[in-house]
């Protein structure tokens, strides 16, 4: 990996994809980029095959060299021409690394991680707190670092939405999006592929069709498929994401050193449910034995983050549960998991908002102490990154202020477009 990078295209057209998991040379860095334009009718500006080797890793020479790299390999992997100042990014995310992971980086490895780091996830100056729409510099830093370190293993986690956005059409579709899921991983591992680890394993989880999916969607979502009897084709649409994705998975674990695995969400959600019964009793509604929880601390200010991000999914009405059993049972497809699955729904919709808070900020923390204990990095790659998610990784990882090697990818609801990254989205792909 020292003289070769290993390609893969995460752009929307996967025009290149066919070269996904080759190793690639820097200087044919431009051919890459001369087949993408070819294809899709692109004029870009596109440096030689010599300056694409010439340039210093760390840009310490000839900059404006090493910025026309940086946009050729965001070009040739994304299919995005990255404007000036989203490409000097990654002089900041450089100037951040310590001398020791910048002696790291030689010009292929530099051109295989910053650019994807760069074209993946969007970077802001604006607040040394949380951002909904970007991610800190110094989070970036200690992502790379953790890439760039010789060590026997790296493990991710990346956890999948299985909801829509919106109310107007609460309805899950039918297939997960091939390509959409297909440019996710190919992001991964080009990240991944190009580390300095050793082996790398990405686990990929999702709710499946178990009473769980009840409390786990949007109740919108369910209450409508209930409403109309349809609640076995929304397990049945689970299972068909859960399978689409193994899928998915499968072809590129054909070609890929990294490997990805379809992990069913239950078992860690019991892991969650007891980290709640140790902290606050079997009914999730005591004072906190455990002092992460004590009021005041970044634990407690998540649940009050998470409160005021869930009262607007509260139910005023009361749920007719007989209603909605007797709508299932009398379908066309009456079946016992879609039974459990209401009583599931049933008891969730009756816990009060606190606890809610509580389980979903036990959730993120859980999953932040699972990263930090096997020394991986997180990927968002759900639809929503909110306050309350970012304060419970961050008790995990000290304080509000510390650097934690979690990202979250692009999302954007802008047309697309070639120009710039603005539109560029890789997040939650149906």
């Amino acid at each position: 990996m020292a003289d070769e990078i290993t390609f893969w295209d995460y752009s929307r057209s996967q025009a290149l994809s066919r070269y996904n998991g080759a190793s690639i040379g820097v200087r044919e860095i431009p051919e890459l980029c001369a087949v993408r334009a070819e294809t899709e009718g692109v004029d870009p500006q596109l440096p030689s095959a010599d300056e694409m080797a010439g340039i210093h890793p760390l840009a310490l020479k000839r900059p404006r060299r090493w910025e026309a790299a940086i946009a050729a390999m965001i070009y040739a992997s994304s299919g995005q021409t990255a404007l000036r100042e989203e490409i000097i990014k990654g002089r900041e995310l450089l100037d951040r690394l310590s001398r020791h992971d910048r002696g790291a980086l030689t010009v292929p490895r530099m051109l295989a991680l910053v650019p994807a780091v760069i074209a993946g996830f969007r970077f802001s100056r604006q607040g040394e707190m949380f951002n909904p729409e970007a991610n800190r510099y110094q989070e970036g830093a200690r992502f790379l670092s953790v890439l760039l370190e010789e060590r026997p293993a790296l493990d991710v986690e990346i956890g999948l939405c299985a909801h829509r956005a919106g109310v107007t059409d609460p309805v899950l579709p039918e297939h997960v999006s091939p390509t959409g899921a297909q440019r996710m991983v190919a992001f991964v591992a080009a990240l991944l592929d190009n580390s300095r680890a050793e082996r790398r394993t990405v686990g990929v989880s999702q709710q499946t069709a178990t009473d769980r999916a009840a409390g786990t969607v949007n109740s919108l979502v369910f209450l409508h498929y209930a409403h109309g009897g349809r609640l076995e084709q929304f397990l049945r649409i689970l299972d068909q994401h859960a399978d689409d994705l193994r899928a998915v998975l499968a072809r590129h674990n054909a070609v890929s050193a990294t490997r990805f695995r379809f992990t069913p969400l239950e078992p860690f959600s019991e892991v969650v449910e007891r980290d709640m019964d140790a902290a606050f009793g079997p009914d999730w509604t005591g004072a906190p034995t455990d002092p992460r929880w004590r009021r005041g601390g970044t634990l407690d200010a998540a649940v009050e983050e998470a409160k005021g991000k869930m009262a607007r999914f509260m139910r005023d009405a009361p749920l007719d549960v007989d209603l909605l059993l007797r709508l299932h049972k009398d379908s066309e497809t009456p079946s016992e998991r879609g039974v459990s699955a209401l009583h599931w729904f049933d008891r969730h919709q009756r816990q009060p908002l606190g606890v809610r808070a509580r389980y979903d900020v036990a959730f993120h923390h859980r999953l932040a102490l699972t990263t930090l204990e096997k020394g991986g990095v997180g990927i968002g790659m759900e639809r929503g990154w909110d306050a309350y998610q970012w304060l419970a990784w961050s008790a995990a990882y000290g304080s509000a202020g510390a650097a934690m090697p979690l990202l979250y990818a692009r999302s954007s609801t802008e047309p697309p477009h070639h120009v710039s990254l603005r539109s560029f989205n890789l997040r939650q792909f149906w």
